[in-house]
């Protein structure tokens, strides 16, 4: 899956109290002001794209094309120089039934000749990309093409490479996003919003994605680092706006580590198969805190151990008080649960990667990490 996105943006703040937990807004969450950019014009006559919007704010991944050839206008031979970045996405406004506002966000899976409606007039030829289908990605960081796809690729083998951490835990995120989203000291716990999927065919299965990541800056190393993150691939098939959301999910249990900065993509289509016009809409975005427990002490809160770790799958839990356990993947979903627990406690995890336990009480929560082998 080689896929991601781009931007650069400052995002307006705000917190507010809803139902016992504060809120912080996105800037332009509800995606009600819209950018207009033309298109790029290869001669006098032929428009290579026509002009695009975008939700202000928010960008989608561009494409630098840097290419020269000679255009045939009858018995004259042309010189065409094009160098411009193409933008990889078909995206409009949504009126119907928005949940906030006058407007959501309408993302379209494609084939880049669908956006580049020049091309075929000027005799060019995109060689596998007249047949590839690709999805729509915005996002709220201006990330760099080339090296995000390199990352894209990485991310689903969390689950069966733990190797794969190794790199999330040396690349610097600078080198592949400019900006983001700006969380102020917000404790973040997961984001929300509503969506509605239209799958070009119906019983295809293809789903919608949103994308959270969470970085800080490691004073000792000087680079930005990738602390966390969520991931909801089950935008599932619906024509009415529905709630989702995405769970934050820490990549360490070390509790001075938190994210100073979020990214978050939207994916027209987070399928590996995609179909040409799967349609994906968002509207009303917005992050909800961490919900705290309670203050832990050392009075009742238990010593956890873990072992052995890394496993083939069979790991044991040893608490020397009563607590709950679950235990998370890289999704955020529930793959094990016990409830008031104490003693020698076993887990049969049997998909590789990397999971994350968290050990809680009425005063208390802890969180561990599993790494699973094959």
């Amino acid at each position: 899956m080689k896929k991601f996105s781009t931007f650069l943006a400052a995002c307006l703040l705000s917190a507010t109290m809803a139902f016992g937990q504060q809120t912080m807004s996105i800037n332009n969450g509800s995606f009600e002001q819209w950018t207009t950019t033309q298109g790029y014009v290869a001669m006098s006559v032929y428009q290579l794209f026509d002009d695009y919007i975008t939700p202000t704010g928010w960008h989608t991944m561009k494409y630098p094309l840097d290419t020269s050839f000679t255009y045939s206008l009858g018995l004259i031979p042309i010189p065409v120089s094009i160098q411009t970045d193409v933008p990889l996405q078909i995206m409009d406004k949504d009126t119907a039934g928005v949940p906030d506002g006058n407007y959501g966000a309408m993302l379209q899976t494609f084939k880049l000749t669908d956006v580049l409606p020049g091309v075929a007039s000027m005799g060019m030829s995109l060689g596998e990309f007249d047949t590839v289908v690709m999805p729509t990605i915005m996002s709220i960081g201006e990330l760099e093409t080339e090296p995000v796809m390199q990352l894209m690729a990485l991310l689903p083998n969390l689950m069966s490479d733990p190797t794969a951490l190794t790199m999330l835990d040396t690349l610097d995120f600078n080198n592949y996003s400019t900006g983001g989203m700006n969380l102020n000291g917000f404790n973040l716990g997961k984001l929300t919003g509503k969506y509605k999927y239209e799958p070009i065919v119906e019983t295809s299965g293809e789903t919608g994605g949103v994308i959270m990541i969470g970085t800080y800056n490691d004073q000792a190393s000087g680079k930005r680092k990738i602390c966390g993150g969520g991931f909801n691939q089950n935008l599932a098939h619906t024509h009415a706006y529905t709630d989702f959301e995405v769970d934050y999910m820490p990549f360490t249990d070390d509790p001075t580590i938190v994210p100073d900065m979020l990214e978050i993509l939207v994916l027209s289509s987070a399928s590996t198969t995609m179909g040409q016009g799967s349609k994906l809409y968002v509207d009303k975005f917005e992050l909800v805190e961490k919900q705290e427990e309670g203050i832990a002490t050392a009075k009742n809160e238990p010593s956890v151990s873990i072992y052995p770790n890394p496993s083939k799958g069979k790991v044991f839990a040893e608490l020397d008080a009563p607590a709950n356990i679950r235990i998370f993947n890289q999704l955020g979903q529930t793959v094990a649960q016990k409830n008031n627990v104490s003693g020698k406690v076993s887990f049969n995890l049997t998909t590789p990667g990397i999971y994350v336990m968290e050990v809680s009480g009425n005063t208390f929560r802890t969180v561990k990490q599993i790494v699973v082998t094959k």
